[in-house]
């Protein structure tokens, strides 16, 4: 069994936590579109699309093939059930998390620590956030 990192969790989802992000991720559930329909559709601009979706290409979430001189993107179907258990469980616990005063206090500012240059580390690269657990 693989255990992985806490931050790899994290980059999942701050690769969704992106309005922008998110909103190409639920129309391509939808189905498959090219860049000139996601842009008309989310009302951004062709520019924005593309450097979003080239994030979910790098990072998985969505696959292309040409059709004709377009290319059109659909979401990885690896990911479609993923995305349909985490929907379940928002469903099922949204009142819990709107209501979750740790995390609202989370999301609340705080002091301000200045970061001195000692004081910053680099995220671990990604073969050492997969560590082999013992089976």
């Amino acid at each position: 069994m693989i255990a992985i990192h806490w931050s790899l969790h994290k980059e999942f989802f701050r690769a969704l936590g992106s309005p922008t992000r998110f909103g190409i991720i639920q129309l391509l559930r939808q189905r498959p579109h090219h860049v000139a329909q996601i842009a008309a559709r989310l009302g951004f601009e062709q520019s924005r699309v593309s450097h979003n979706l080239a994030c979910l290409l790098h990072c998985g979430f969505v696959v292309w093939n040409w059709a004709g001189k377009n290319k059109v993107y659909r979401l990885n179907p690896q990911l479609v059930p993923v995305l349909a258990g985490i929907e379940r469980h928002l469903l099922r616990y949204a009142a819990a998390l709107e209501s979750c005063g740790i995390l609202r206090n989370e999301g609340a500012p705080g002091p301000t620590v200045s970061r001195t240059r000692r004081s910053r580390r680099k995220q671990p690269r990604l073969a050492s956030r997969l560590e082999r657990s013992p089976a």
